[in-house]
């Protein structure tokens, strides 16, 4: 699918070290650098960094490889997905590939895709005239014009099915936006819009990528937030809110704070708090604490004092 020399071009775009760094907080070691492997539990650091190889290796679980190996292992991707990303953070053009109906496409891909357009529908509402009690919502919170723009907030609208009917206009399917967590399905028959009247906030991976959303009810209603359910681009143990803009100042202050949601987030980082991240709910999953320490070993955990805030 790729010539040799578009890969060599990818892989020396993206040098080993500063790909992984993205991922594990790495340590200079002699010739080599070293951290805790992203592949499985450890207290010792057992995963090496070769820049003048370009490879990685673990001695505790002995996965391996170059650059491309390392971001299929840790993304979940297939080797062409894995080119695409890469090539994309260094700005490559890949050749286009032959068309064919969109159901046919890579199954992430294509959700990716429909959650950017769903993030861009957010955004657009939020700025129209549809937007106006969530734009009050967001001032009596004090969430500034800029920090609205820096972290993507946006509207849903109470429509039943507004967003579905905009997105299969688009040439989305059914099937997808299901499986995006973007639409319903209605215990009477027939879709509808997940998040309905909600204030909306993107929820990305920490390599950047916008996977799901969380979302505030305005009106009176249950539940207050709402996040995407679990989906092939997003599960909830294995993401921090925020850490894909937070990891470099973790890593630059030696270590990092964890909030319990959204607000507590974007409040910290409009007050210049940078290393800070959130569970986007209550619940600290080993999941988080294994992320977590790939950044930092210390770590300041500031959840609300009721009691679920004391139970996480």
């Amino acid at each position: 699918m790729f010539s040799e020399d578009l890969l060599e071009q990818v892989r020396g775009a993206n040098p080993i070290y500063d790909v992984v760094s993205d991922y594990v907080s790495l340590k200079k070691s002699g010739r080599n650098y070293m951290g805790l492997c992203p592949f499985h539990g450890e207290k010792t650091p057992s995963f090496t960094v070769n820049q003048e190889r370009q490879i990685f290796h673990c001695f505790g679980c002995g996965e391996g490889g170059n650059v491309i190996g390392f971001v299929m292992k840790r993304e979940g991707l297939s080797f062409p997905e894995a080119v695409r990303l890469l090539a994309a953070r260094r700005g490559i053009a890949l050749p286009e590939r032959s068309t064919g109906r969109p159901e046919d496409k890579g199954l992430k891909e294509r959700l990716l895709k429909a959650t950017a357009a769903a993030a861009e529908i957010f955004a657009a509402n939020l700025r129209g005239p549809a937007g106006r009690q969530a734009l009050a919502y967001l001032d009596r919170r004090s969430i500034s014009a800029a920090t609205r723009e820096e972290f993507g907030i946006g509207w849903a609208v109470p429509g039943r099915d507004t967003l579905y009917r905009e997105l299969t206009g688009r040439g989305f399917t059914q099937q997808e936006l299901l499986q995006a967590g973007l639409a319903a399905q209605r215990e009477a028959g027939g879709v509808i819009d997940r998040f309905r009247g909600r204030v909306l906030f993107p929820i990305h991976d920490v390599a950047g990528r916008l996977v799901a959303f969380g979302g505030r009810l305005l009106a009176d209603g249950e539940p207050k937030y709402l996040n995407s359910p679990e989906t092939p681009l997003y599960h909830k143990s294995g993401i921090l809110y925020g850490l894909n803009r937070a990891k470099e100042a973790i890593r630059s202050t030696g270590f990092g704070i964890i909030v319990e949601g959204y607000f507590d987030l974007i409040t910290a980082a409009q007050a210049g708090i940078a290393n800070v991240v959130a569970t986007s709910g209550t619940a600290l999953t080993d999941g988080h604490a294994e992320l977590m320490r790939r950044f930092a070993e210390r770590w300041v955990v500031v959840f609300d004092g009721d009691a679920a805030g004391i139970r996480a």
